[in-house]
């Protein structure tokens, strides 16, 4: 400002660690929407945990949810909400799962049960709110089960506690003319050689005619910029989303929705910087990489 100051000074020069105390956010009212949660875990000195808490909706009827509401604790990668493919064979309810055993390897009943998942909300910055557009929501069946997701990286010698909540608030469905279906294409195999920066492109079409409603993105710390273009029709090659910051990914609501034909679809065009002395491939640890576009459409 001409005047004054925008900080205070002595707060500048203060070297010793304030940690603000972490309280969860209210759930709706019973009228509005539910709450669900993965309560309170430990995250090792020097490690990562990322676990998954199959949660069961309260809903006894369908609902329709039209705003997501995200809260988690400090030091956390992501923060994603899942449905399942295949409902005949789900984890076990209101358990925690991890991703990894105690010796780092791979729980490959955890990995496998990854693959039933469709991606429903979330992503990088977990304290976040999304709205769909006016008309617009997410069918939910009563008795749903969700899969809750949280990745926490933890680089001090001291414990670190995991926590995170999504409030799910539900509009009438007298006020839907539109359910929203998910977008999660990703790239799973792509390499990025060491001290070398690299640009990856990847097509992605739809079956059929789709209304694109919602675009964001997530790699991780080697990525530099995430593209989307239209790929086909009249506005092949348009660049219709752009992000440059992997912590808190750009998320866009077109105000006006893209129009897809089928066959027609959407191109991500990554750009990574690999500063470190080896090769980086897709892989689930923030050491790894990752290359996927998440959004909504109808």
């Amino acid at each position: 400002p001409k005047k004054g100051s925008v900080v205070d000074e002595t707060i500048l020069s203060n070297k010793e660690v304030c940690t603000q105390p972490f309280v969860p956010m209210p759930a709706p009212a019973a009228a509005e929407g539910f709450q669900l949660a993965i309560n309170a875990f430990t995250v090792s000195p020097n490690t990562e945990r990322e676990v998954f808490m199959n949660r069961r909706t309260t809903n006894t009827s369908t609902i329709y949810v039209n705003k997501f509401v995200m809260q988690g604790r400090p030091n956390s990668h992501h923060f994603v909400l899942y449905g399942f493919q295949n409902t005949t064979s789900l984890p076990p309810v209101n358990t925690l799962r991890d991703l990894y055993n105690s010796d780092g390897s791979v729980n490959l009943l955890t990995f496998s049960q990854m693959q039933n998942h469709i991606f429903l909300g979330g992503g990088t910055d977990v304290n976040s709110t999304y709205t769909f557009p006016a008309g617009v929501a997410l069918k939910i069946p009563p008795a749903t089960e969700l899969d809750l997701n949280a990745h926490y990286f933890n680089k001090l010698t001291t414990s670190l506690t995991g926590e995170n909540y999504i409030n799910m608030y539900t509009v009438a469905q007298a006020n839907v003319q539109k359910e929203a279906q998910s977008i999660n294409f990703a790239n799973y195999n792509f390499s990025i050689p060491a001290n070398t920066t690299k640009t990856i492109t990847t097509d992605f079409t739809f079956t059929k005619a789709v209304t694109v409603i919602t675009l964001t993105s997530h790699f991780h710390k080697l990525g530099q910029k995430f593209q989307i273009k239209i790929l086909g029709g009249v506005r092949n090659g348009e660049i219709v989303y752009e992000n440059t910051d992997w912590e808190h990914p750009l998320v866009i609501n077109f105000t006006t929705p893209i129009q897809l034909k089928a066959g027609e679809g959407l191109t991500s065009v990554v750009t990574y910087n690999n500063t470190t002395s080896k090769t980086v491939n897709f892989g689930l640890t923030s050491e790894d990489e990752m290359n996927i576009i998440f959004g909504y459409y109808y």
